[in-house]
C-alpha cells in the first residue's frame, strides 16, 4: 500500500519512508488543499483594504488583496470562493470588473463594498450577490461573508 503526502497531489512516498500525518495537518490542511475560504478583495484605497484584509485573516479566511482592478484579473480565479469589490476605482469600476471576472469564469459570489451605494443604480446593484456601504459596521460584512462561506456556522459578532 502506498501513502501520499498531503498537499502534493498524490505523490507516492517510498514504502520505506512512511510518514505519519499529524492531527494538526488533518484538521488544518495546507492552503493548497483547503482553499474553501479564500477571498479576493479589490479596492484602490490601500489603507482601508489592508485593514479589511487583517480583519478577514483574524476570522480565519485566506485573503488576496489587489489595489488595482486589472491586477485582480491576473489571478487564478479557481482559488477564490468569494470576492469583495469596491465600485469607484481607476481603470475599471466594480461593475466592469465583475463582468470581466464572470467572463473569465468566476462563479463565486461577488460582494460590493463601496462608499457610494446610495448613488448606484438598481441595475448595478442587482449584479452583485450583496451590496454593503463602507459606512456600515464591519460585522454586517462579516455576517454576509459567513452566510456564503460558512453557512452552517454563523457566528455571533456581538450584535
Amino acid at each position: 500500500m502506498e501513502y501520499t503526502q498531503p498537499g502534493l497531489h498524490h505523490t507516492p512516498v517510498s514504502r520505506h519512508r512512511k510518514r505519519s500525518i499529524s492531527t494538526e495537518t488533518l484538521l488544518n490542511p495546507p492552503a493548497a488543499v483547503n482553499n474553501k475560504r479564500c477571498i479576493l478583495c479589490v479596492d484602490d484605497e490601500i489603507v482601508g483594504t489592508e485593514m479589511l484584509g487583517e480583519i478577514l485573516k483574524e476570522q480565519g479566511y485566506e485573503v488576496v488583496l489587489c489595489h488595482c482592478p486589472f491586477a485582480a484579473l491576473c489571478h487564478d480565479l479557481s482559488r477564490f470562493q468569494l470576492a469583495i469589490l469596491d465600485f469607484q476605482m481607476p481603470g475599471l469600476n466594480g461593475r466592469e470588473l465583475l463582468l470581466r471576472l464572470r467572463a473569465q469564469g468566476a462563479r463565486f459570489p461577488i460582494v460590493l463594498l463601496t462608499g457610494c451605494l446610495d448613488r448606484l443604480s438598481h441595475e448595478d446593484c442587482v449584479l452583485f450577490a450583496r451590496c454593503h456601504d463602507k459606512s456600515m459596521p464591519v460585522q454586517s460584512l462579516l455576517k454576509t461573508i459567513a452566510e456564503f462561506l460558512d453557512p452552517l456556522q454563523l457566528p455571533d459578532y456581538g450584535a
